[in-house]
């Protein structure tokens, strides 16, 4: 039950995060902000996100996951309500463009200082819940979460979204709230009390063993983030739609992406049994030719298909790499370490929305030959990820106890 609960939760945590990124660059040009302010909004957020991740993970070890959770999930399903609010007063003319910038800028890093340990919080519960053997599986359960909660987001604004973005909102925040309750009442506690946790705040970790991880987090963040900020741009400025039929669009890209990657990894992962290694390679190797197709693209069919493709990657490399963080680790320290994987996600998310915003000012497709180069750095690293223990480790073997 626990794991179920946490589950909808992350998709919930998830729908209000996408829906946001999706809907909020071309509703920012309605509003009268120009793009660079639009990622700004974004990329600041994600930046006071990374700095309290690693505090939060500190939280976990001492006091437990679920408060961790409860907190950050009430923000998320909080900020969308208090969104819609704002945005509907600016069209009632009682806030100028200005104003809404800052109050709305001022809500979301309210909502990043309270919901940086989310993520932290999942990593770890997963992590107690599951074995070394299970463990890539298990990441994956946190992966398809994010990808569901993404789909429904990118559904949102494209039924809703780009016709009414305060309802699209409301229902947002409705739906992360009814989230909550469900969290409030089922979930339950698994790591209480740790006496020792002081001691392991001040242990020495692995860096040797995590910083090839950290590096993917970072690159696969920074181009995941990055094309979130400039689709609706590039479908508005090189195809020539509407605002609306861009957010639309851009809504059903994004849909198809995180439907390939909840696909892969919730049902290919498990079934395929690959070591976190090989995950890791196969989903690079993917998401490279998949952006390499994205950045060749003549129209949107082939640029959705491309999309189609980096999902699947990214359903193959987000997993294996997150196992390979977790099993890295060590036992002790999974949610410290899973804080320091946020906190550099939020440098990812922080630098994707502000550098894709400043590259489409240059030339639409400048984003995505960009994402290609990011890509083969992360291509290069897999490929030199060695398995716990040293040994680079066969597509189908198991990474037993001893790695841990």
């Amino acid at each position: 039950m626990t794991t179920h609960v946490l589950f909808l939760g992350l998709v919930a945590n998830a729908l209000a995060h996408a829906s946001l990124l999706i809907m909020l660059p071309a509703l920012g040009r309605e509003i009268g902000w120009s793009d660079l302010q639009t990622g700004a909004l974004l990329s600041l957020s994600a930046f006071a996100l990374m700095l309290v991740a690693p505090l939060w993970g500190r939280v976990c070890e001492r006091w437990g996951r679920r408060p961790v959770l409860l907190i950050g999930l009430l923000a998320a399903a909080l900020f969308p309500l208090g969104f819609a609010l704002l945005v509907d007063l600016w069209r009632g003319g009682a806030v100028s463009a200005l104003g809404l910038f800052g109050a709305v800028l001022a809500l979301r890093l309210v909502q990043a200082l309270m919901s940086g340990g989310v993520m932290p919080a999942a990593q770890a519960v997963l992590a107690d819940l599951t074995s070394a053997e299970r463990r890539a599986g298990g990441m994956g359960l946190m992966g398809a979460a994010f990808g569901l909660g993404t789909i429904l987001g990118g559904a949102l604004a494209w039924r809703i979204g780009g016709r009414d973005a305060v309802s699209a909102f409301l229902l947002v925040g409705a739906v992360a709230g009814v989230a909550w309750l469900l969290l409030a009442w089922r979930l339950a506690e698994t790591a209480p009390g740790r006496p020792n946790a002081r001691g392991q705040d001040v242990a020495p970790l692995p860096w040797r063993r995590l910083w090839p991880h950290l590096l993917v987090t970072l690159l696969g963040l920074s181009v995941y983030s990055l094309l979130q900020q400039v689709t609706a741009l590039r479908l508005q400025d090189l195809h020539g739609l509407t605002a609306g039929e861009s957010i639309a669009r851009a809504g059903l890209l994004m849909m198809s992406t995180m439907a390939a990657m909840v696909l892969v990894q919730g049902l290919l992962v498990r079934r395929l049994q690959w070591s976190p290694t090989w995950l890791l390679r196969g989903g690079a190797l993917l998401a490279l030719g998949a952006l390499t197709l994205t950045a060749l693209a003549p129209d949107p069919r082939w640029l959705a298909l491309g999309m189609a493709l980096l999902g699947a990657g990214f359903g193959l490399l987000l997993p294996g790499n997150l196992a390979g963080l977790s099993l890295g680790a060590g036992p002790l320290a999974q949610a410290r370490v899973a804080g320091i994987n946020v906190m550099v996600q939020g440098l990812g998310m922080t630098l994707g929305p502000v550098s894709g915003a400043a590259l489409h000012q240059l030339d639409p497709l400048a984003p995505y030959w960009t994402s290609v180069v990011l890509m083969t750095l992360v291509s290069l690293v897999a490929l030199r990820v060695r398995a716990p223990g040293g040994v680079a480790m066969a597509p189908h073997a198991v990474v037993g106890e001893g790695a841990r």
